[in-house]
């Protein structure tokens, strides 16, 4: 059955313009909406395919839930139809080329595949929580405006095709788009999100190298290569091709599903963190509104040895091996939280761990009508803070706040912005996690003493877990909250994208936690009553246990 449309034609209430692309899956054609004055894009669907009640009925069924997506990098579809044997999608009209077109027009930046790869991953999420899976992710399906802006498009397609098989050659319905099909979708198996993911990284791969990873002479061969052969190393096709960025694109690329990413955010988590070890990239026209706060920026580093670090004096501590902190520490290295591996971890807290009635109480920080002692919005970076810089962990200054980061799984950091002892102060600070592991910990640090293994400790969890701590050389840290172990309270809202978390020191041995100005828990200490003061991150010991802050607008005033 021919389905051909002609200009003039009508299509339901559209007048067809023109085509304006064609493919195996589906023909599409520009028109005009009387009723809304506007041109929009009419993809129509191979005609044999309304022959079927069926087919019909289930086209309904998925394009009710195709229409229902709305997202910022996802194409609208405005409406659906079947009319004379013609199935259609109306969708937005975009004076836009595709991701294709662009790739083609020469190599990509790596700050445009950033921005591409991260409206991606954000669009996919979004659909794969609404339980929709793409199946037929390629740049011809990814159109870019002339700012940059994606729009995902054709989500459901495929799958309507896949069903429709027989009444489609299997190489139209199932096997569309050989070089960016994932092995389990060749193999006419289970198809999941990871499918997508498969996919994803196929178009990562080839704007970051110049072309897909298989090439053959024929769509049969690409298919068999995607099965059985195994991934050419991106760096073989481009050899300076950062070592980071190649292994995510590895894991992306896995035969296995298991063996990929589990989500996109995950996929999108990883990528960021291997642009970290990019000493080239840094974002000039990244602004503080969006950056790095929204997961925009990419931070410059220095990437030094283990040995060449621990050479440098600066006001920070690391948590290791126990046996390796004490070499360091006779070496007169960093000071080290030597106990850290036999107190409870984040990730140990069992789920049923009732959140502490105490902590809805509304008592506000009290920083009003004080006395500043101290602030710091990281603006000026020749402030004292200790920085560090890393294969494992970094302490920099990143649009204008302090970025730490650590990748090794349970491991503990301070970091201070003088040696000044403070007596009887409330210190505050604002967190901005940057897709931190749930169960990592940040916070506050005071009263440091002299050795400065010796300290109290205050830190959160985007889970809502918190504790308050203190630390002593040769012991065990000690929870001062909870009965010596983990928390959840109501008062710190879940993977919040910020968090103001405040702390009073006060002269008495009062220790008090604040997050957002609220309360959260007070104890009494006096081993401590002076010391210095500064700013802790914790990763967890999941097996992605990434703890990535910003801290900002640093604050200590004095308590009256």
């Amino acid at each position: 059955m021919d389905n051909r449309l002609h200009p003039g034609q009508m299509l339901g209430t559209y007048r067809i313009i023109e085509q304006i692309g064609e493919g195996g899956m589906a023909s599409v054609y520009k028109a005009y909406q009387v009723s809304m004055d506007r041109n929009v894009a009419i993809k129509v669907l191979p005609g044999q395919l309304a022959e079927s009640p069926e087919f019909v009925k289930r086209f309904q069924q998925e394009a009710r839930i195709i229409a229902r997506l709305e997202h910022p990098y996802i194409l609208p579809v405005f409406d659906y139809g079947e009319e004379n044997g013609i199935a259609y999608f109306v969708m937005r009209y975009l004076e836009a080329g595709t991701l294709k077109d662009k790739m083609q027009a020469g190599q990509l930046s790596l700050k445009e595949i950033d921005k591409i790869f991260m409206q991606l991953t954000d669009a996919l999420g979004y659909a794969h929580g609404q339980g929709i899976v793409h199946r037929d992710l390629k740049p011809a399906n990814v159109l870019v405006d002339s700012t940059g802006h994606i729009f995902l498009t054709d989500f459901g397609i495929a799958k309507l095709l896949e069903s429709a098989s027989p009444r489609l050659t299997q190489t139209d319905a199932i096997l569309g788009t050989p070089a960016y099909i994932s092995p389990e979708q060749a193999a006419a198996g289970p198809i999941d999100q990871r499918s997508d993911i498969y996919s994803l990284g196929v178009i990562l791969y080839e704007m970051v190298a110049g072309r897909v990873p298989f090439v053959a002479d024929t769509p049969l061969a690409v298919i068999l290569k995607h099965l059985n052969e195994p991934l050419p190393l991106p760096s073989i096709v481009k050899p300076d091709i950062p070592m980071f960025v190649e292994q995510t694109i590895i894991k992306a690329l896995a035969k296995d599903p298991k063996d990929r990413y589990a989500t996109t955010a995950e996929f999108a988590a990883a990528w960021r963190h291997s642009l970290d070890g990019v000493g080239s990239l840094y974002f000039e026209d990244d602004k503080k509104d969006n950056a790095p706060f929204s997961g925009q920026a990419v931070s410059t580093t220095q990437t030094v040895s283990k040995s060449d670090a621990s050479k440098t004096i600066i006001p920070i501590a690391l948590g290791c091996l126990v046996v390796l902190c004490i070499v360091l520490f006779l070496a007169g290295g960093f000071g080290f939280a030597t106990t850290l591996f036999t107190q409870p971890t984040a990730t140990a807290i069992p789920t049923s761990t009732p959140a502490p009635t105490s902590t809805s109480a509304p008592a506000v920080s009290p920083t009003a009508s004080i006395t500043v002692l101290f602030k710091d919005d990281f603006s000026n970076q020749n402030e004292p803070w200790g920085l560090l810089s890393d294969a494992d962990q970094t302490i920099e200054y990143v649009n204008d706040t302090l970025k730490a980061k650590l990748t090794p799984t349970n491991w503990f950091v301070w970091t201070r912005p003088n040696d000044v002892d403070y007596e009887n102060v409330h210190i505050e600070t604002t967190v901005y996690p940057n897709n931190s592991d749930q169960y990592t910990a940040f916070g506050l640090m005071c009263q440091q003493q002299a050795d400065n293994d010796a300290y109290y400790y205050f830190v959160i969890t985007p889970a809502g877990q918190y504790v308050i701590a203190k630390t002593k050389s040769g012991a065990t840290d000690l929870f001062l909250t909870n009965n010596d172990d983990w928390a959840y309270s109501n008062v710190i809202p879940k993977k919040a994208k910020s968090y103001r978390i405040g702390a009073d020191c006060a002269s008495n041995g009062t220790l008090t936690l604040y997050v957002n100005d609220q309360k959260v828990d007070s104890v009494t200490d006096t081993s401590y009553t002076k010391g210095m003061v500064g700013v802790v991150i914790w990763s967890s010991e999941t097996k992605n246990g990434i703890t990535d802050v910003n801290f900002d607008d640093y604050l200590i005033t004095a308590i009256k």
